[in-house]
């Protein structure tokens, strides 16, 4: 007789995690929506209160990974971190369209299941929705023998927000003459670690030694990506459109939200770069507009803002702990020309 278990899938270790991880979750705060979380065929979301004030309502919905960052995590042992990035990574998208992230889903796969590394990541996911302010409500292990290596695992999430139709944003509300304001990113985030590893390799980084800012390699490369969800959700008033820089770096996202007959220009005397990008560029040995296309270079969102708001903005987000600055404006090209960033 061969069992699911002889095949390399332990069903009831997997049971037994979640069951300990759904007991350490009923500690922490609650959702009062939330009918039915972690557990049943399909979690269930109360929506009488969300949909109050509103005329339109509309869902916005995410999906997205943390990619090869698992596997510089896994080899250097350091998980926790990596939960806050999945969670960054799918919000900070939900915010850019002007809405407000309420659930959150995960999927974790992975070779051979081991509880110990799954308790972490879902600790970790937990702690990135709280500071997220949404509700990790369900999500999908699966133990993939065969197709992952016994101690790999990938990790996805999905999240899912609310915004009122007329409280969208985006490249159809930008106007010419519209500041850039930047807010600083807390490292490389979840993007660009198929390179970042090649570096580790060659110039043999290890975890525990310093780096840079008198931090250790493992504290720079792995710090969890930033999420901005509660200190821009405080403005979206205000605000036209916002960039979230992700994969292609700042001029890829950043033209996302400029419209056509428009380019976003970039002044570069604005532009604190971090040295840890500089660090990069040297190691890559690439141009300033090569690592601009690549990495974040510091900024983790963009915010478009008109210049009469542009001020008051950017001293609420300093009040609340951002770095926020202005790098710029937005300017009419030729009618009809596609949206580029300047580099000037």
């Amino acid at each position: 007789m061969t069992t699911y278990k002889d095949s390399g899938v332990d069903q009831d270790r997997a049971d037994e995690t979640l069951s300990q991880f759904a007991a350490f979750q009923k500690s922490r705060p609650r959702d009062p929506n939330v009918i039915t979380g972690i557990g049943p065929y399909a979690s269930c979301y109360a929506l009488n209160d969300i949909l109050k004030g509103m005329t339109a309502p509309v869902l916005a919905t995410s999906c997205d990974g943390v990619g090869t960052k698992c596997l510089l995590a896994l080899e250097w042992g350091q998980l926790d971190g990596l939960g806050q990035d999945l969670v960054a990574m799918n919000v900070n998208d939900i915010v850019c369209v002007g809405a407000k992230p309420i659930l959150f889903l995960d999927y974790y796969a992975c070779g051979k299941l081991q509880g110990a590394q799954l308790t972490t990541l879902l600790k970790s996911i937990q702690a990135g929705c709280e500071l997220a302010g949404c509700s990790l409500v369900g999500g999908e292990t699966a133990e993939m023998p065969g197709l992952y290596k016994e101690n790999d695992f990938d990790l996805a999430g999905f999240a899912i927000g609310m915004v009122d139709r007329g409280r969208i944003i985006g490249a159809e509300r930008v106007k010419s003459g519209a500041r850039l304001i930047a807010l600083a990113s807390s490292g490389f985030h979840s993007n660009g670690y198929s390179l970042v590893r090649r570096f580790v390799e060659k110039e043999v980084l290890k975890p525990n030694a310093v780096a840079i800012g008198g931090r250790t390699w493992s504290e720079v490369l792995l710090a969890p990506t930033k999420i901005y969800t509660k200190t821009v959700g405080s403005c979206l008033g205000d605000l036209q459109a916002a960039a979230h820089i992700t994969g292609g770096g700042l001029f890829g996202n950043l033209e996302r939200v400029i419209p056509s007959g428009h380019s976003a220009v970039v002044e570069s005397s604005n532009w604190p770069m971090p040295e840890l990008f500089l660090w990069a560029q040297k190691a890559a040995g690439v141009t300033t507009h090569d690592l601009l296309n690549t990495f974040n270079c510091g900024v983790g969102m963009i915010l478009v803002v008109a210049p009469e708001k542009s001020e008051s903005v950017m001293k609420s987000l300093n009040g609340q702990g951002e770095k926020a600055w202005d790098i710029g404006s937005v300017k009419t090209t030729i009618k009809g020309a596609e949206p580029k960033v300047e580099w000037v």
